[in-house]
């Protein structure tokens, strides 16, 4: 997938409208550079951030920019996200039917999936952010609602 970062106030406001248990374990699926998991960690300074990423090179950049977090190389789609308590994406919007029903099938009740710029078509979310002029973030908390 192409590379695009995460706007840098994107994510401001994310922690007060899905609040998250100190020490809780976060994840950015697809971290990049690791724009997301700087994000991330303004918002929820005491939590265990986490990134995978598939490509090599970009792993290795993003574990030296972001020393906070733990990012290691992996396939999204294969990794188990039950551990986490948030789930951060910035895919595609064809992988969004993807990505729900993993989140259906993997996250705790109460654990949050959080999309940047693309809704999943069909769910009611929570809640939605816009901080940045069209790129609105898309929160769903499990169990997941359907329309």
């Amino acid at each position: 997938a192409p590379l695009f970062p995460t706007p840098s106030a994107a994510l401001d406001g994310l922690a007060d409208r899905a609040p998250l248990p100190d020490g809780a374990r976060v994840v950015d699926a697809g971290c990049g550079l690791g724009a997301g998991l700087m994000a991330l960690h303004r918002q929820y300074p005491q939590a265990r951030i986490h990134g995978l990423e598939w490509s090599w090179p970009l792993t290795l950049l993003c574990a030296l920019r972001c020393r906070f977090a733990t990012v290691r190389r992996a396939d999204i789609w294969t990794q188990d996200w039950s551990a986490y308590r948030l789930v951060y994406l910035f895919q595609r919007p064809e992988s969004m039917p993807r990505a729900m029903e993993k989140a259906a099938a993997e996250l705790a009740p109460g654990a949050w999936l959080v999309s940047l710029e693309f809704e999943a078509t069909g769910y009611r979310p929570q809640a939605r952010l816009e901080t940045v002029p069209g790129k609105p973030v898309w929160l769903y908390q499990m169990p997941l609602r359907r329309r």
